[in-house]
């Protein structure tokens, strides 16, 4: 079910596997960025969704601002919002996975606290193959 889109942007709920799916499609915008997250959020938060599958191929890298504010306002809102047990998994670019692993490294793409566990990919069928395997789909 599409739950948010703009030019650039869609947020789907697939309620079948308590799923969010946020996907750039170009064009990046900040506030569309911004917007489309917090939407995501919402609709978790609603339906007690506890994976997110996050497509960025269609933008590359985020830029400094846009990676703080990740830090500092949508993670800590979703740590407080949504507990333990997050799991997210980030798509990007074959480039920029490449980029990516070659200076942070296989672990350095992973995240793993007990509150938000993420995980970086260069294909959907891997992302959606570690939910599958990795993730409790949705809280009790």
């Amino acid at each position: 079910m599409k739950t948010y889109s703009t030019g650039s942007w869609e947020v789907r709920f697939d309620a079948a596997q308590s799923r969010l799916h946020l996907a750039c499609s170009g064009s990046f915008r900040s506030e569309d960025f911004r917007e489309s997250l917090l939407v995501a959020l919402d609709c978790a938060e609603e339906h007690h969704v506890k994976q997110w599958l996050i497509d960025y191929t269609a933008i590359g890298n985020l830029d400094e601002a846009e990676e703080n504010w990740l830090h500092n306002h949508l993670f800590p809102r979703i740590m407080m919002t949504m507990g333990t047990g997050n799991y997210v998994a980030v798509i990007l670019s074959e480039r920029c996975y490449q980029t990516l692993l070659s200076e942070a490294g296989l672990f350095g793409l992973q995240s793993y606290n007990s509150f938000i566990i993420i995980n970086t990919f260069s294909s959907t069928e891997l992302a959606v193959a570690w939910l599958n395997d990795s993730a409790i789909p949705h809280a009790s």
